[in-house]
C-alpha cells in the first residue's frame, strides 16, 4: 500500500504536532480524502522524513502527529546546481520536475542572449512560486526527501560571477558542433562522459543553453570564468530534454545510479 507523503519545511521532533500548510492540508483532506487516524509521511525537503498520523482532518487546518524518523533515499554524492536558460511556455516546468527526480540540489533559470522567454513582471516571482511548487510535487511523487532550491531568473553575467569555484566543477554544455575555444580545438569539445577520468568533484554547476545555443561571446566568457566546455556527444536533443540527459549522464559517471 502506498504511503502518502506531504511536504513540511519546518519539522518538529517526533511526538510533536504539525499543522500542514493550507495547500498540503487541502490536498490531504479534499483531494485524497484522508481522515483522522490515517498513516502518512512528512518530509522537510532537506533530507529528513518521518512517519506521521493525521489527528485533525478539517481542510481548513489539518494537523498531524509526527512519529519516528524514516531513513530516506540518499542524496546524490555530488550536489549539482543546474543553470538552464528560460524556455517558452511551461517547458521549464518539465525540466524542474525531472531534475528534482534526478536529485539536483538547486536550479537557476538563466536569461541568456537567445533565451526563448523572459521573466514576467515583478522579476518573475509568480514563475518562481510555480516552479517551487513543481519541485515539491515531484519530490513527493518520486520518494525524495530533498527539494531543490529554485532561484529567481538570473542574468548571464551575474550567474558567471556568482557561480561557486574551488572544488566545484563548472560545466558549460555546448551543442555538438559548437566551435568552442577549448584545448580540444581540433576535435571539438569532449563529451560529459570524459569526466569518468577525473576525480569526483565536491560539487558541480552545469549550465545549459537555449535551443539556438550559446553565442560565441557567452561561450568565450564562460570559459574565461573557469567553465569547462563539454557536449552530450553527437546526439541532438530538444532544449528541455538536454538538462535531463546531462544530469542522467553525470549521475552515471559519478556512480549515483
Amino acid at each position: 500500500m502506498t504511503v502518502r507523503r506531504f511536504y513540511a519545511p519546518v519539522m518538529p521532533a517526533a511526538g510533536g504536532a504539525l499543522p500542514l500548510s493550507p495547500d498540503e492540508g487541502r490536498h490531504l483532506a479534499r483531494v485524497l480524502r484522508l481522515r483522522a487516524g490515517a498513516k502518512i509521511r512528512v518530509f522537510d525537503g532537506a533530507g529528513h522524513e518521518h512517519d506521521a498520523t493525521v489527528e485533525q482532518d478539517d481542510p481548513r487546518r489539518v494537523i498531524v502527529r509526527v512519529g519516528e524518523p524514516v531513513k530516506p533515499a540518499p542524496a546524490p554524492r555530488v550536489p549539482v546546481t543546474l543553470a538552464v536558460t528560460l524556455l517558452k511556455g511551461r517547458k521549464l516546468d518539465d525540466v524542474v520536475r525531472d531534475a528534482t527526480a534526478l536529485g539536483v540540489a538547486s536550479i537557476v533559470p538563466l536569461v541568456s542572449r537567445r533565451a526563448d522567454a523572459a521573466p514576467g513582471r515583478a522579476g518573475g516571482r509568480h514563475l518562481v512560486e510555480r516552479w517551487r511548487g513543481v519541485a515539491i510535487a515531484s519530490a513527493k511523487q518520486c520518494g525524495s526527501a530533498f527539494v531543490p532550491q529554485v532561484h529567481p531568473p538570473e542574468g548571464y553575467d551575474a550567474f558567471l560571477a556568482d557561480a561557486p569555484s574551488g572544488d566545484t566543477l563548472r560545466v558549460l554544455l555546448l551543442e555538438p558542433s559548437a566551435d568552442a575555444e577549448a584545448d580540444t580545438a581540433r576535435s571539438g569539445p569532449a563529451s560529459l562522459t570524459s569526466l569518468r577520468a577525473d576525480p569526483i568533484p565536491a560539487g558541480a554547476v552545469v549550465a545549459v543553453g537555449p535551443e539556438g545555443g550559446w553565442t560565441a561571446d557567452e561561450t568565450s566568457r564562460a570559459i574565461g570564468a573557469g567553465f569547462r566546455p563539454l557536449t552530450l556527444g553527437h546526439g541532438t536533443f530538444r532544449a528541455d530534454l538536454v538538462p535531463i540527459v546531462a544530469l542522467s549522464v553525470l549521475r552515471s559517471v559519478w556512480g549515483d545510479l
